[in-house]
């Protein structure tokens, strides 16, 4: 089982429909290569495309899983993807909730083979995690368009 994740900025930045079709295939190629698992998340335009996307490859790849990764309990009523199944780390479930997003992030990257991220800028909360995963040598694979 290799399982891929997706970090990016809240909002997107560039030519929609070229991210759209970069990250399609990324997605795919990962699949090709075993991918069997997607931990996504729902906190801006990048996760949900990347959510959007997982799930409508699913259609093709019926093998894959697709699951959201959530930071806090009160958000599966906000998911509007077909999602293979959802999991809170016990480690977020107890953090304090001004920690709830660094710790879920953490565990993302360090149960992940793969990380596809969308970093356009040297700022905010995505560029620190794709530090965190870059410093743990993680595979990282940019999508900026």
């Amino acid at each position: 089982m290799s399982v891929c994740s997706f970090f990016g900025h809240s909002h997107l930045y560039g030519q929609r429909e070229e991210i759209v079709q970069r990250l399609r295939q990324v997605i795919i190629d990962l699949i090709e290569k075993g991918v069997d698992t997607f931990y996504v998340g729902n906190h801006g335009e990048f996760d949900v495309l990347s959510s959007e996307i997982a799930c409508d490859l699913k259609k093709l790849y019926p093998h894959i899983q697709v699951v959201v990764v959530l930071c806090y309990p009160n958000e599966l009523q906000y998911l509007k993807c077909k999602f293979t199944d959802f999991l809170m780390p016990e480690e977020v479930e107890v953090a304090p909730k001004r920690a709830c997003i660094v710790k879920r992030n953490h565990w993302v990257v360090d149960n992940s083979d793969y990380i596809v991220s969308y970093i356009k800028y040297k700022i905010g909360g995505a560029y620190s995690v794709i530090q965190y995963a870059q410093k743990h040598k993680k595979q990282i694979i940019g999508v900026v368009a």
